[in-house]
Protein backbone atom coordinates (compact mmCIF):
# COMPACT_ATOMS: atom_id res chain seq x y z
CA UNK A 1 0.00 0.00 0.00
CA UNK A 2 1.22 3.36 -0.99
CA UNK A 3 0.15 6.64 0.80
CA UNK A 4 0.88 9.93 -1.30
CA UNK A 5 -0.03 13.38 1.37
CA UNK A 6 -1.42 15.27 -1.22
CA UNK A 7 -1.98 18.35 1.29
CA UNK A 8 -1.24 19.02 4.92
CA UNK A 9 -0.48 22.26 6.75
CA UNK A 10 3.03 22.37 6.15
CA UNK A 11 5.69 21.30 3.81
CA UNK A 12 9.10 20.85 3.08
CA UNK A 13 11.64 23.96 2.50
CA UNK A 14 11.95 23.50 -0.99
CA UNK A 15 9.16 22.33 -2.31
CA UNK A 16 7.01 24.14 -4.84
CA UNK A 17 3.79 21.80 -3.72
CA UNK A 18 1.03 23.88 -1.85
CA UNK A 19 0.46 23.61 1.74
CA UNK A 20 -2.54 24.80 3.65
CA UNK A 21 -5.04 23.84 6.69
CA UNK A 22 -6.34 20.68 5.68
CA UNK A 23 -5.62 17.08 4.64
CA UNK A 24 -6.09 14.70 1.54
CA UNK A 25 -4.47 11.74 1.14
CA UNK A 26 -3.85 9.75 -1.67
CA UNK A 27 -3.99 5.35 -1.30
CA UNK A 28 -2.72 3.11 -3.41
CA UNK A 29 -3.54 -0.39 -2.58
CA UNK A 30 -4.05 -4.03 -5.47
CA UNK A 31 -4.70 -0.92 -7.62
CA UNK A 32 -7.45 0.39 -6.30
CA UNK A 33 -7.22 4.38 -5.67
CA UNK A 34 -9.05 5.92 -3.12
CA UNK A 35 -9.10 9.81 -2.16
CA UNK A 36 -9.67 10.18 1.23
CA UNK A 37 -10.49 13.91 2.38
CA UNK A 38 -10.03 16.85 -0.39
CA UNK A 39 -8.20 19.22 1.45
CA UNK A 40 -9.06 22.77 2.51
CA UNK A 41 -10.73 25.29 0.06
CA UNK A 42 -8.05 26.39 -1.52
CA UNK A 43 -7.83 23.12 -3.61
CA UNK A 44 -4.32 22.35 -3.25
CA UNK A 45 -5.12 18.76 -2.94
CA UNK A 46 -6.32 18.63 -6.29
CA UNK A 47 -3.35 21.19 -7.86
CA UNK A 48 -1.01 19.31 -6.23
CA UNK A 49 -1.93 15.90 -7.49
CA UNK A 50 -1.17 17.35 -11.06
CA UNK A 51 1.95 18.64 -9.93
CA UNK A 52 3.07 14.92 -8.44
CA UNK A 53 1.56 13.50 -11.37
CA UNK A 54 -1.31 11.67 -10.15
CA UNK A 55 -4.18 10.96 -12.10
CA UNK A 56 -7.31 11.69 -10.32
CA UNK A 57 -9.32 10.84 -13.30
CA UNK A 58 -8.50 7.39 -12.35
CA UNK A 59 -9.28 7.83 -8.21
CA UNK A 60 -11.84 4.74 -7.77
CA UNK A 61 -13.46 6.29 -4.38
CA UNK A 62 -13.40 9.15 -2.10
CA UNK A 63 -13.92 8.90 1.39
CA UNK A 64 -14.84 12.09 3.80
CA UNK A 65 -14.07 11.84 6.90
CA UNK A 66 -16.50 14.72 8.26
CA UNK A 67 -18.35 17.66 7.13
CA UNK A 68 -15.23 20.35 7.39
CA UNK A 69 -14.34 22.28 4.83
CA UNK A 70 -10.77 21.59 5.47
CA UNK A 71 -11.50 18.18 4.77
CA UNK A 72 -14.14 18.53 1.76
CA UNK A 73 -12.53 22.20 0.19
CA UNK A 74 -11.09 20.06 -2.79
CA UNK A 75 -14.03 18.02 -3.76
CA UNK A 76 -16.19 20.78 -6.20
CA UNK A 77 -13.13 20.83 -8.44
CA UNK A 78 -12.25 17.01 -7.68
CA UNK A 79 -15.85 16.02 -9.65
CA UNK A 80 -14.66 18.07 -13.05
CA UNK A 81 -11.77 16.09 -12.97
CA UNK A 82 -13.54 12.41 -12.12
CA UNK A 83 -17.15 11.55 -13.24
CA UNK A 84 -17.43 8.34 -11.93
CA UNK A 85 -16.00 7.96 -8.05
CA UNK A 86 -18.77 7.44 -5.45
CA UNK A 87 -18.59 9.71 -2.54
CA UNK A 88 -18.84 8.28 0.28
CA UNK A 89 -20.04 10.26 3.90
CA UNK A 90 -22.45 10.63 6.42
CA UNK A 91 -25.59 11.86 6.14
CA UNK A 92 -25.01 13.84 8.91
CA UNK A 93 -21.74 15.63 6.81
CA UNK A 94 -24.20 17.82 4.85
CA UNK A 95 -24.82 19.63 7.90
CA UNK A 96 -24.45 23.40 8.64
CA UNK A 97 -21.24 23.60 10.92
CA UNK A 98 -19.40 27.20 12.53
CA UNK A 99 -16.45 27.59 14.56
CA UNK A 100 -16.41 30.12 17.02
CA UNK A 101 -13.33 32.36 16.89
CA UNK A 102 -11.75 35.70 18.51
CA UNK A 103 -13.03 37.44 15.69
CA UNK A 104 -16.31 35.82 15.52
CA UNK A 105 -18.16 33.32 13.85
CA UNK A 106 -17.36 31.38 10.45
CA UNK A 107 -19.27 28.62 8.48
CA UNK A 108 -16.63 25.88 7.84
CA UNK A 109 -19.45 23.20 6.40
CA UNK A 110 -19.28 21.30 2.82
CA UNK A 111 -20.25 23.92 0.19
CA UNK A 112 -23.60 23.85 -0.89
CA UNK A 113 -22.82 23.96 -4.70
CA UNK A 114 -21.77 20.15 -3.92
CA UNK A 115 -25.38 19.05 -3.37
CA UNK A 116 -26.87 21.29 -6.12
CA UNK A 117 -24.85 19.83 -8.32
CA UNK A 118 -23.48 16.28 -7.40
CA UNK A 119 -26.01 14.79 -4.98
CA UNK A 120 -25.95 11.47 -7.19
CA UNK A 121 -22.60 11.27 -6.76
CA UNK A 122 -22.98 11.14 -3.03
CA UNK A 123 -23.54 7.88 -0.96
CA UNK A 124 -24.42 7.84 2.81
CA UNK A 125 -22.76 5.67 4.70
CA UNK A 126 -24.43 4.95 8.08
CA UNK A 127 -22.72 0.92 9.11
CA UNK A 128 -19.61 -0.46 8.31
CA UNK A 129 -19.05 -1.23 4.70
CA UNK A 130 -16.29 -2.92 2.93
CA UNK A 131 -15.75 -0.82 0.08
CA UNK A 132 -13.40 -2.81 -1.88
CA UNK A 133 -11.02 -6.40 -0.89
CA UNK A 134 -9.68 -5.14 3.17
CA UNK A 135 -11.25 -1.83 2.47
CA UNK A 136 -13.44 -0.47 5.20
CA UNK A 137 -15.40 1.99 6.15
CA UNK A 138 -16.44 2.56 9.53
CA UNK A 139 -19.22 5.40 10.59
CA UNK A 140 -20.30 4.87 14.09
CA UNK A 141 -17.90 5.57 16.55
CA UNK A 142 -18.22 4.17 20.21
CA UNK A 143 -17.18 6.96 22.45
CA UNK A 144 -16.24 5.73 25.79
CA UNK A 145 -13.11 8.13 26.30
CA UNK A 146 -13.23 11.97 26.63
CA UNK A 147 -13.61 13.88 23.33
CA UNK A 148 -10.89 16.40 22.65
CA UNK A 149 -10.92 19.61 24.68
CA UNK A 150 -10.39 21.50 21.39
CA UNK A 151 -14.10 20.89 20.13
CA UNK A 152 -15.60 23.50 22.66
CA UNK A 153 -15.01 25.63 19.62
CA UNK A 154 -17.47 23.66 17.06
CA UNK A 155 -21.01 24.16 16.80
CA UNK A 156 -23.22 23.17 14.42
CA UNK A 157 -26.30 25.28 13.47
CA UNK A 158 -29.86 23.93 13.67
CA UNK A 159 -32.79 25.94 13.43
CA UNK A 160 -30.73 29.08 13.52
CA UNK A 161 -29.38 28.37 16.75
CA UNK A 162 -26.03 26.94 17.02
CA UNK A 163 -25.70 24.04 19.44
CA UNK A 164 -22.44 22.22 20.45
CA UNK A 165 -21.13 19.58 17.13
CA UNK A 166 -21.55 15.92 18.30
CA UNK A 167 -19.43 14.82 15.27
CA UNK A 168 -21.84 12.18 14.27
CA UNK A 169 -20.96 13.35 10.67
CA UNK A 170 -17.42 11.49 11.55
CA UNK A 171 -16.36 8.32 10.53
CA UNK A 172 -13.10 7.10 9.18
CA UNK A 173 -11.31 3.93 7.51
CA UNK A 174 -9.70 0.88 7.91
CA UNK A 175 -7.49 -1.14 5.54
CA UNK A 176 -6.18 -4.39 6.68
CA UNK A 177 -2.55 -4.60 5.70
CA UNK A 178 0.34 -7.20 6.08
CA UNK A 179 1.03 -5.27 9.66
CA UNK A 180 -2.28 -5.69 11.01
CA UNK A 181 -4.80 -2.83 10.65
CA UNK A 182 -3.96 0.53 9.41
CA UNK A 183 -6.50 3.03 10.40
CA UNK A 184 -7.46 6.32 8.80
CA UNK A 185 -8.37 9.50 10.26
CA UNK A 186 -9.59 12.72 9.41
CA UNK A 187 -9.30 15.30 12.73
CA UNK A 188 -10.07 12.91 15.06
CA UNK A 189 -12.64 15.07 16.53
CA UNK A 190 -14.33 12.10 18.15
CA UNK A 191 -11.37 11.27 19.75
CA UNK A 192 -8.01 9.47 18.70
CA UNK A 193 -8.61 6.68 21.41
CA UNK A 194 -12.74 6.19 20.64
CA UNK A 195 -11.28 5.76 17.03
CA UNK A 196 -8.78 2.84 18.11
CA UNK A 197 -11.30 1.96 20.29
CA UNK A 198 -13.90 1.47 17.89
CA UNK A 199 -11.91 -0.52 15.56
CA UNK A 200 -10.75 -3.10 17.87
CA UNK A 201 -14.47 -3.60 18.68
CA UNK A 202 -15.11 -3.99 15.06
CA UNK A 203 -12.13 -6.31 14.22
CA UNK A 204 -11.37 -8.20 17.91
CA UNK A 205 -9.28 -10.76 16.37
CA UNK A 206 -7.40 -8.10 14.56
CA UNK A 207 -4.25 -5.80 16.18
CA UNK A 208 -4.04 -1.99 15.17
CA UNK A 209 -0.73 -1.54 13.52
CA UNK A 210 -0.54 2.03 11.75
CA UNK A 211 -2.65 5.32 12.80
CA UNK A 212 -2.19 7.91 10.55
CA UNK A 213 -4.29 11.27 10.73
CA UNK A 214 -5.07 14.30 12.66
CA UNK A 215 -5.71 13.95 16.21
CA UNK A 216 -7.39 17.34 16.53
CA UNK A 217 -5.29 19.00 19.46
CA UNK A 218 -5.60 22.21 18.02
CA UNK A 219 -8.58 24.22 16.97
CA UNK A 220 -7.83 26.05 13.46
CA UNK A 221 -4.74 27.28 11.53
CA UNK A 222 -3.95 30.09 14.11
CA UNK A 223 -4.29 27.29 16.87
CA UNK A 224 -6.64 29.84 19.15
CA UNK A 225 -7.18 26.46 20.75
CA UNK A 226 -5.12 23.93 21.87
CA UNK A 227 -5.47 20.58 24.19
CA UNK A 228 -3.93 20.69 27.76
CA UNK A 229 -0.36 19.34 28.24
CA UNK A 230 -1.74 16.24 30.28
CA UNK A 231 -4.50 15.20 28.01
CA UNK A 232 -1.88 15.08 25.23
CA UNK A 233 0.86 12.93 27.12
CA UNK A 234 -2.06 10.80 28.23
CA UNK A 235 -2.96 10.42 24.14
CA UNK A 236 0.42 9.85 23.96
CA UNK A 237 0.86 7.37 26.35
CA UNK A 238 -2.50 4.85 25.56
CA UNK A 239 -1.04 5.14 21.51
CA UNK A 240 2.21 3.42 23.12
CA UNK A 241 0.58 0.62 24.11
CA UNK A 242 -2.51 -0.20 21.69
CA UNK A 243 -0.67 0.31 18.28
CA UNK A 244 1.54 -1.72 17.55
CA UNK A 245 2.96 0.19 14.01
CA UNK A 246 3.97 3.73 13.35
CA UNK A 247 2.11 6.77 14.50
CA UNK A 248 1.77 9.30 11.23
CA UNK A 249 0.24 12.46 12.61
CA UNK A 250 -0.54 16.17 11.58
CA UNK A 251 -2.36 18.70 10.50
CA UNK A 252 -5.22 19.26 13.80
CA UNK A 253 -2.47 17.39 15.73
CA UNK A 254 -0.41 20.79 15.46
CA UNK A 255 3.62 20.97 16.09
CA UNK A 256 3.00 21.75 20.18
CA UNK A 257 0.82 18.38 20.12
CA UNK A 258 3.25 16.99 18.14
CA UNK A 259 6.53 18.00 20.27
CA UNK A 260 4.61 16.89 23.56
CA UNK A 261 3.91 13.29 22.24
CA UNK A 262 7.55 12.66 20.72
CA UNK A 263 9.34 12.07 24.17
CA UNK A 264 6.81 9.40 24.88
CA UNK A 265 6.48 7.93 21.77
CA UNK A 266 10.29 8.29 20.51
CA UNK A 267 10.35 6.98 16.65
CA UNK A 268 7.25 5.48 16.40
CA UNK A 269 5.88 8.77 16.03
CA UNK A 270 6.13 10.49 12.45
CA UNK A 271 5.15 13.80 11.11
CA UNK A 272 3.70 14.26 7.75
CA UNK A 273 4.18 16.94 5.41
CA UNK A 274 2.91 17.72 1.47
CA UNK A 275 3.89 15.53 -0.61
CA UNK A 276 4.92 12.84 1.95
CA UNK A 277 5.35 9.33 0.17
CA UNK A 278 4.66 6.25 2.95
CA UNK A 279 5.05 2.49 1.65
CA UNK A 280 3.07 -0.02 3.91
Amino acid sequence: MKITVLTENTKLKNSDLIAEHGISLFIEKNGYKILFDTGGPQESAIENASRLGIDLRKVDAVIISHGHDDHTGGLLKFFQINDKAPVYLKKEALGSYYSKRPEGEKYIGIDSEIVEKYAERLYFIDKTVEIAKNMFIVPNIHKEFPVPYSNHVLFEKVNEKLIKDDFKHELFMIIENSNGLTVFTGCGHSGIKNIINTAKKVFPHKKIGTVLGGFHLQAGARTFETAKKEEIEEIAEWLKLEAAGQIYTGHCTGERGFNIMKPILSGKLKSIYTGMEITL
